[in-house]
């Protein structure tokens, strides 16, 4: 008997073992043919034995499974080309119903453009917007650690894996996943628990990326990196695709702003993020926020540009607290968001 509220029903199992035995394309026809997931497992020989296994392993893992045919399943997801046929999932999966937006990038980033993916990570997640990224090394990883920057408060980020969610890749990226997942973060994967990384599943694993987002926002990006796939990838789902301009100097950006030329919008922090996607982001409530701690931070922000952590220490207060109000800063139009922290506005002086 199916038991939904485990994320672990029969036809959710089935599923996900249609898909590990078929291809995409061809499991949904069969599906379509035999009338039912199960049914159509049920022709495969290897079905059942496959079934078992997963329903073990899933449980030794504590890992859930939403399918296509779910009511739960992402409506943004559902709506693509080539949607997955089901997600393996492991935290959350309430976030699979958020606001969300992708922040994506190059692997090999300047240190400017990790920070800036940071800072623009912790910013979204703070006015209420759950970040989407690959948990990749560079922008990927760097997004999710501004995020990960917001904790005891809840981590609004999922990251969506190329491999199954038996392991995580990279593994130097082991850290900040247990960081995510013991904040409230989600990891997804449509692919078995044991399956290893593969070169051809990267991309693959993008278009659930952008799939799963209002938006993607890409931060530094060569004219050669996978990143642009995420980005063509979105466009072709009707996703908003913003660039964040970078320096002209080494090509590091050409990517971003070759996507600018084509009509991208700009992303140069939050404000822009939520105009793009014609949403209002969280404002915080002002009762909340004391006026002479928010002053205090904005005086700890020079004109000539200082880093998170150089306010926070300047103005007395958890790097956690001055990343939120520096983020309604940025909305009233106080300080700017700048590649390594932000700096203030010459008319709030």
């Amino acid at each position: 008997m199916d038991k939904p509220g485990e994320g672990r029903s029969e036809s959710q199992l089935a599923a996900a073992a249609l898909a590990s035995l078929v291809p995409r394309e061809r499991a949904f026809q069969e599906i379509a043919r035999c009338g039912g997931v199960r049914a159509a497992l049920a022709r495969l020989p290897a079905g059942p034995g496959v079934l078992q296994s997963l329903r073990v392993r899933c449980e030794g893992l504590g890992l859930s499974l939403v399918s296509f045919f779910d009511a739960e399943f992402p409506a943004l997801l559902r709506e693509i080309p080539d949607p997955p046929l089901a997600l393996y999932l492991l935290g959350n999966r309430a976030l699979l119903h958020t606001r969300a937006v992708a922040v994506v990038g190059s692997r090999r980033c300047s240190r400017g453009g990790a920070q800036f993916a940071a800072h623009l990570g912790r910013g979204l997640a703070a006015q209420g917007f759950t970040v989407v990224s690959g948990l990749a090394l560079g922008i990927d990883a760097a997004a999710h650690r501004g995020v990960a920057d917001l904790a005891p408060a809840a981590l609004p980020a999922v990251a969506v894996m190329g491999c199954g969610l038996a392991e995580v890749y990279p593994r130097s990226n082991y850290g900040l996943a247990q960081t995510l997942l013991g904040g409230g973060g989600l990891l997804v994967s449509e692919y078995p628990p044991d399956m290893p990384p593969a070169k051809h599943q990267f991309p693959e694993r993008n278009r659930l990326i952008s799939g799963l987002c209002l938006g993607v926002v890409l931060v530094e990006a060569s004219q050669r990196s996978g990143s642009l796939i995420t980005a063509r990838l979105a466009l072709e789902q009707g996703r908003e695709v913003l660039a964040v301009p970078g320096s002209v100097a080494g090509g590091m950006s050409r990517g971003c702003h070759r996507l600018l030329k084509q009509g991208a919008a700009l992303g140069e922090g939050v404000d822009d993020v939520a105009e793009a996607l014609g949403l209002q982001s969280r404002a915080t409530e002002p009762a909340a926020i004391a006026p002479e701690e928010l002053a205090g931070v904005l005086a700890a922000v020079s004109p000539d540009g200082s880093s998170l952590d150089e306010v926070a220490q300047r103005a007395g207060i958890a790097v956690s607290a001055v990343a939120a109000h520096l983020v309604l800063l940025e909305l009233e139009g106080f300080v700017a968001q700048v590649p390594g922290g932000y700096i203030r506005r010459p008319s709030s002086a």
